[in-house]
């Protein structure tokens, strides 16, 4: 309630803002932006309000998104249908000029938190179109090829992640750049079983080039991270993490119809998936494990009213002799949809999802998902 009250507070004082303008103030703004009184920055408020009706014909134990790491391979069998509106999102944007160029700040959230609370997905400053300091796409990732799926998920074996960072970008030219960052890390791994704790002694270091032109972006990136594990005894072990990551997409037919693709490769690459990076060997001792995921994907549009996409995604672990029989070896993903755009900010969609687990001892799982979504953007 108090978020909902602070939240009204305010929408009522930039709307009084608003009224004080002068014309001439108002037609000087991009549509959707507003001036703060007696001031040089602009604000914006907007998001979507999505709704999700869906229906899974095997189990699986993500039922508001499709995560096939959770797909039972017990053979077990059963149907479920959720309604949800969980990935309704909210965001306030501002831009400020200074001496050091535009000032950004970026505050997001959807409704996935906990019970359907409120939680953080965005939070920035970028000065300048060079620095930024705070949460947003992982440096390594490449955000400008997530797949417009209906479902929340993505694809099983695909690098993305949102992290607090600081992160530098470069201009080498008109159409290309290179960004460092430093990320937050992760101690996501399978812990030896003599007693111990996991720690981080370093952030992640990612970097990236971008090249961008007519024809679509070609993305190079790559993480280097650190991984310890502290014995009781006071001993430790130390592993080195890194990856790979080649991404881009080509445009076709005007640039209304796109084809993309990633090959992520690396030694705790599932890292930047939400996995395990690290687990136990013959010996006992903690050691990175190989992954390899790739993803392809094509998105058409049949008339400015419809639109579809098609994309699949297949990820495999090198697994190490001490992991559990349960461990995941394999993950496949598949997603296909049909979207009608009935206004310029809103479409109605139906998609077809399919999931395939493999786990270290040989068993597989697989689930089949259907999901009709509606969405209406504010901003």
């Amino acid at each position: 309630m108090k978020n909902i009250c602070l939240t009204l507070a305010v929408v009522l004082m930039i709307s009084e803002g608003m009224q004080a303008q002068t014309p001439e103030e108002k037609k000087e703004l991009p549509p959707g932006w507003w001036l703060i009184p007696r001031t040089s920055t602009q604000i914006k408020f907007g998001g979507y309000i999505k709704f999700d009706l869906i229906h899974d014909f095997n189990p699986i134990a993500s039922p508001d998104f499709f995560d096939v790491s959770k797909i039972p391979t017990d053979g077990s069998k059963g149907q479920n249908t959720n309604l949800i509106a969980k990935e309704t999102r909210l965001f306030i944007d501002t831009r400020t000029p200074s001496k050091m160029g535009e000032i950004r700040t970026y505050v997001e959230g959807d409704f996935y938190g906990s019970g359907g609370a409120f939680r953080l997905r965005h939070a920035f400053i970028e000065v300048g179109d060079k620095w930024l300091a705070g949460q947003w796409w992982s440096n390594f990732m490449d955000e400008n090829i997530i797949p417009n799926t209906l479902d929340f998920e993505k694809p099983a074996a695909y690098a993305f992640a949102r992290h607090a960072m600081f992160r530098y970008k470069h201009n080498i030219s008109e159409h290309a750049y290179f960004a460092l960052a430093i990320e937050q890390p992760s101690t996501n791994a399978q812990a030896p079983s003599q007693p111990g704790k996991f720690e981080s002694p370093l952030p992640d270091l990612t970097g990236r080039y971008r090249i961008t032109k007519d024809w679509g972006h070609l993305q190079v990136s790559a993480f280097a991270a650190r991984l310890d594990y502290r014995f009781t005894s006071g001993e430790k072990d130390e592993v080195f993490l890194w990856a790979g990551n080649i991404s881009g997409q080509f445009n076709f037919f005007e640039k209304k119809d796109k084809f993309f693709y990633q090959v992520v490769y690396g030694e705790g690459a599932s890292r930047y998936r939400g996995a395990l990076s690290a687990a136990i060997d013959e010996n006992g001792e903690l050691k990175a494990m190989k992954d390899l995921g790739f993803t392809v994907g094509y998105e058409h549009r049949w008339s400015p009213a419809f639109t579809s996409l098609l994309v699949l995604n297949k990820g495999s672990v090198d697994n190490l002799a001490g992991q559990p029989s349960s461990a995941i070896h394999q993950a496949s993903y598949g997603a296909a949809n049909v979207l009608w755009h009935f206004t310029d900010r809103a479409f109605a969609g139906v998609e077809y999802l399919w999931g395939l687990l493999q786990t270290n001892n040989g068993e597989n799982g697989i689930a089949n998902r259907i999901q009709f979504s509606v969405k209406y953007s504010f901003n």
